[in-house]
């Protein structure tokens, strides 16, 4: 099957199609969608795998693009929460940053590597998923900036554990 275009790469893609609605919600206030959106996004997010299993369909590609479309979704979620006064702007930063940095040392990996593959970081899976998690609860405008705080360090702390490991170890096969 192409590397490209494949069912589980259109589970991956379909994420994106929340973006739009979850900023409509957002703005006009209707947080139980929004944390909705959130949550339908992370079970998209969970479901991509089990169809690249289900298909045969997995990829180097396949990955990259599942890493690239969870640092856009929770991103813009993020961003849009933070620009709405939903969450402290300064965590949110901090881990659109780092998480700019990982995707940069993914790319210098790949380039180190000469194909399509992914860099396997389950710490950092891990803190993408509690990203998430505070998506969500900074959509029902929960008081959560410390745990905000929390995964902006331990971000940083796998950051810079990984960066050895992309940059500097050696490459399996």
């Amino acid at each position: 099957m192409n590397d490209y275009i494949n069912p589980a790469n259109a589970v991956t893609a379909s994420r994106m199609l929340a973006l739009p609605p979850f900023l409509y919600c957002v703005h006009h206030d209707i947080y139980q969608w929004a944390s909705m959106l959130v949550i339908a996004c992370g079970l998209l997010d969970k479901l991509d795998g089990l169809v690249a299993r289900i298909f045969n369909c997995s990829s180097g590609f396949g990955e990259l693009f599942d890493a690239i479309t969870d640092a856009i979704c929770y991103g813009f979620f993020l961003i849009v929460l933070a620009s709405y006064g939903y969450v402290p702007w300064i965590p949110v930063i901090v881990i659109g940053v780092a998480g700019a940095t990982n995707s940069s040392m993914r790319a210098i990996y790949v380039r180190r590597a000469g194909r399509a593959t992914n860099y396997h970081s389950f710490a950092m899976e891990r803190l993408v998923g509690f990203a998430a998690f505070l998506a969500g609860t900074g959509c029902n405008k929960y008081e959560v900036k410390y745990f905000f705080y929390s995964c902006a360090s331990l971000m940083v702390i796998v950051l810079i554990h990984d960066a050895k490991r992309m940059l500097i170890d050696p490459i399996p096969s």
